[in-house]
């Protein structure tokens, strides 16, 4: 859905929507660590998802070469909400996540091809964006109607900073790749319409 208001119709989902538990469509690697079972707190669930994405690489994740080092084999954006934070990620293999700080999350999404379709759009969208000269080694959450964009390379973490209000302009460099990110959330959504809003558990 490609609207002025997209980033904030998504956050609103967030906040709305029941979302399946953890580990509930995993894919490796992330299914390997989840059944550990080292922790049920939801915060640290999800700081460990996020540092699991963010920290790991191309190979780890079975994924195919890309054409030069620095062009993204994966995206990660991580939203600042006012109930705490939000995270999408979106692979060159069409695996696909969503996680809450709260709790909760949708994790896989390589099985159902909607979702696929989507994660593989949104890597190609990033790797229409232009990178900062040097990768980062920090990954800092952002504050509240904050958007940060990690890129995955084989040349290291590229970020860039913006936020609600900047991504809500057509002209924004990045709001191509939010709307792209969103994607992944609404085919998420759509393929699991008994948890929608007003929908019984």
């Amino acid at each position: 859905m490609k609207r002025t208001a997209a980033i904030i119709f998504a956050i609103s989902l967030f906040v709305f929507v029941t979302i399946e538990p953890y580990g509930q469509t995993a894919n490796r690697p992330m299914n390997d660590t989840l059944q550990q079972g080292k922790t049920k707190d939801p915060k640290e669930m999800y700081i460990h998802l996020r540092n699991l994405m963010l920290r790991g690489s191309r190979s780890k994740f079975s994924l195919a070469p890309t054409s030069k080092p620095t062009e993204p084999w994966g995206v990660v954006m991580d939203w600042g909400m006012q109930r705490g934070a939000a995270t999408v990620v979106a692979m060159s293999d069409g695996s696909a996540s969503v996680y809450l700080i709260s709790g909760g999350g949708y994790i896989g999404g390589k099985g159902q091809e909607p979702v696929r379709t989507a994660a593989q759009e949104a890597v190609e969208m990033a790797r229409s964006v232009k990178l900062p000269e040097q990768p980062t080694t920090d990954y800092p959450q952002p504050e509240e109607h904050g958007v940060f964009f990690y890129f995955l390379t084989d040349a290291g973490v590229f970020m860039i900073r913006t936020s609600e209000q900047e991504l809500n302009s057509p002209r924004h460099p990045l709001r191509k790749l939010g709307d792209a990110m969103q994607g992944v959330i609404t085919q998420y959504r759509l393929g699991n319409p008994s948890k929608s809003p007003g929908a019984k558990p």
